[in-house]
């Protein structure tokens, strides 16, 4: 009896070993804020090849199309009426943002069927669709010999499960301003090379990935399919509003029908030829103004 304790003792204190050699050596590793790198290069950074979108992939058909929520256009007039002549900044571009976001999820949710005519339909309605609003995540790259550390926050995030299961199918939403849409779509399209890495290392059958980076006004949808190519398309609310709450509704529903795969709990370890010059650190605050 004497001996087993003394082995559960042994394997344990190894077992603790392990664990504080891995946390001195996270400790060690370089932080690399998203907004530290160059735009520009971020997706040869994550292995990703630009190609043109397909005939329907962000325009939705005939049968997709929904109406806009009721009021929307009426509450975003009283937004520009009460704040018209003020200077346009992040905060005011983001409750234009919500409200659009908000109205278009609540809107599918009020109209579910009352009574799912089956349990597939049941186990992946948009009623189990939740918005994070600023959501921290980091993730460790190897690259060559080295790791680092990437890190930041996004604007909005869309997942699928109970409100405390940390399972997600993860869309990525990123507020720009209206001169740095360019810029807000690579920083978009890191979280979501994220995440469709993860979502690959996991073995999850669907690997695509949807973005959006927006203005409020300017709308650019953003996809990276399953084999690592990524696509976009812009629309204007001015021109296009019945578009653009037709692909919100659609990404939500692709949201609804994803698989549970995420562990926020858990790193990964993805490779890639990321080289990065020395950087300062940033706070989250600094980088949550850095756009």
């Amino acid at each position: 009896m004497e001996k087993i304790v003394e082995s559960r003792k042994s394997k344990h204190k190894v077992l603790e070993n392990r664990v504080r050699a891995m946390h001195k050596k996270s400790e060690k590793m370089p932080t690399v804020a998203i907004t530290d790198l160059e735009p520009s290069e971020i997706p040869h950074h994550f292995n990703l090849t630009h190609c043109l979108p397909t005939e329907f992939e962000f325009s939705p058909r005939k049968t997709e199309k929904l109406s806009l929520p009721p009021h929307l256009n009426s509450t975003l007039v009283d937004y520009g009426m009460a704040t018209s002549g003020s200077p346009i900044n992040e905060t005011l571009i983001r409750s234009r943002i919500s409200v659009i976001i908000l109205t278009t999820l609540a809107k599918m949710k009020r109209e579910l069927p009352a009574k799912p005519r089956t349990p597939v339909v049941s186990s992946t309605s948009p009623k189990f669709v939740h918005l994070k609003f600023d959501r921290e995540i980091e993730f460790i790259w190897k690259s060559d010999n080295r790791r680092v550390r990437l890190s930041g926050i996004v604007d909005y995030s869309l997942w699928y499960g109970m409100p405390d299961d940390y399972s997600t199918n993860m869309t990525t939403i990123e507020a720009s301003q209206p001169d740095l849409i360019k810029r807000g779509v690579f920083k978009c399209l890191a979280y979501m090379a994220m995440v469709h890495e993860t979502r690959k290392r996991a073995k999850v059958i669907d690997t695509s990935v949807y973005g959006i980076a927006t203005d409020s006004f300017e709308w650019v949808f953003i996809r990276i399919r399953p084999n690592g190519e990524w696509t976009a398309k812009a629309y204007h609310w001015v021109h296009n509003a019945q578009e653009i709450v037709s692909m919100l509704a659609n990404i939500f529903a692709h949201a609804a029908t994803s698989h549970k795969w995420w562990n926020l709990g858990v790193e990964a370890e993805f490779s890639t030829s990321l080289e990065q010059p020395k950087l300062k650190p940033k706070s989250m605050r600094d980088m949550r103004h850095s756009i």
